[in-house]
């Protein structure tokens, strides 16, 4: 990069700092200073612009969120900040995302064939697809105002599970408490339990606790830390929970959920849980710090999006139908795949064994859960 290309790039930081009032002050007598971050490296590329630096002590860290507006009207508005208490980097991304994108699973295959619990869900700004392996990372939030796409992000990941895992591998505990959007996997082989009160989630959920304590006894009897290292197979088990906040009061299941998403890893146990609206007081400090993977669609205010754990959700394009945030290591905006109600039906089609069509006041799948113990008493 040219001297003065680089020149002028840090002058834009430091008007970005100025604007924001990210700096600190500094009097001598009539005379005002400002000292502003430390700027360590500035990458320029056709496609990206990062600035690193850091923050001077008595500074605090959260003014960078709190005026990522300032920062945006100055440096541009696709930006996404990363870093914690006082290193930090600012990308300013010289792309656009995609304002659509269909889910197509043959074209999504050759991205997640390696992986044994594949979730790919969409493009970054750069056409990578968002994928990870959800063996590895086995707990999942999703939020987002009504209109966000979660409904279709919800059918996009089980769809992919169903035709790309056997039902020997792979089992679904499926709570619908919204009567929105989960009827439509009812008599898919995988699905052990489909629940649309909370009265009804009662069973199955003992049932999983007693499995999940029948997997900790064989953990043991065999001298190792996780399923994988058994010598025979077990089924992956994954339990969804959309519109957790319907049950808050609920407080047997919601230590039941609390359990599964703190304890499964070892045992094969995963959780997704979505909400619209994050609820500070179920998201309490013990279930967050155990939802290791976080998506929001666009929320209503930065407290919101703080909530929901991805910072700057707030700002998404309400327009941008599909467009989400997610927040695994650091935040990333991508382009979800669009997966309507009609598609995923007809690709589900094939993999259905017990009805022909979803059943919506169904409640619960008649047959035995996991196929291993009846009641949690047995323990």
């Amino acid at each position: 990069m040219f001297m003065f290309e680089k020149l002028k790039l840090r002058g834009q930081l430091i008007k970005a700092f100025r604007t924001a009032e990210i700096y600190r002050v500094i009097k001598r007598g009539d005379h005002t200073s400002y000292q502003f971050p430390k700027i360590h490296r500035i990458d320029h590329q056709n496609t990206y612009t990062r600035y690193a630096f850091s923050l001077l002590n008595g500074i605090d860290p959260e003014l960078l969120n709190k005026k990522r507006w300032a920062l945006r009207q100055v440096l541009g508005s696709n930006i996404e900040i990363n870093g914690s208490l006082k290193n930090f980097s600012i990308t300013v991304h010289h792309k656009s995302l995609p304002k659509m994108l269909n889910y197509n699973y043959e074209v999504i295959h050759p991205h997640i064939e390696k992986m044994e619990l594949p979730v790919c869900i969409g493009q970054d700004i750069y056409g990578i697809p968002v994928s990870w392996d959800f063996a590895d990372l086995e707990t999942l939030l999703i939020s987002g105002e009504i209109g966000a796409g979660k409904s279709s992000l919800m059918r996009v990941i089980l769809t992919t599970w169903v035709k790309y895992a056997s039902p020997e591998d792979l089992r679904l505990v499926l709570v619908d408490l919204k009567r929105a959007d989960l009827g439509l996997f009812h008599g898919i082989e995988h699905v052990d339990a489909l629940c649309f009160e909370a009265k009804d989630m009662r069973k199955p959920f003992a049932l999983l606790r007693a499995e999940m304590y029948r997997r900790g006894d064989l953990l043991l009897e065999h001298g190792v830390t996780h399923i994988s290292r058994l010598p025979f197979k077990l089924p992956r088990i994954v339990v969804v929970i959309d519109e957790m906040s319907i049950v808050k009061r609920e407080t047997d299941l919601v230590e039941m959920i609390q359990q599964f998403a703190s304890q499964g890893r070892a045992l094969g146990v995963h959780t997704i849980i979505a909400m619209q609206r994050p609820d500070a007081d179920l998201l309490n400090s013990a279930l967050k710090a155990n939802l290791r993977v976080r998506i929001s669609g666009r929320q209503a205010d930065a407290t919101n999006a703080k909530v929901a754990g991805v910072l700057g959700a707030e700002e998404i394009d309400a327009a941008a139908r599909g467009r989400m945030k997610i927040k695994i290591d650091e935040v990333k905006e991508f382009q979800a795949y669009f997966l309507d109600e009609g598609a995923c039906k007809e690709i589900l089609s094939p993999y259905k064994t017990l009805v022909k069509d979803p059943e919506p006041e169904l409640e619960v799948v008649s047959q035995s859960i996991f196929g291993l113990l009846e009641k949690e008493e047995q323990r």
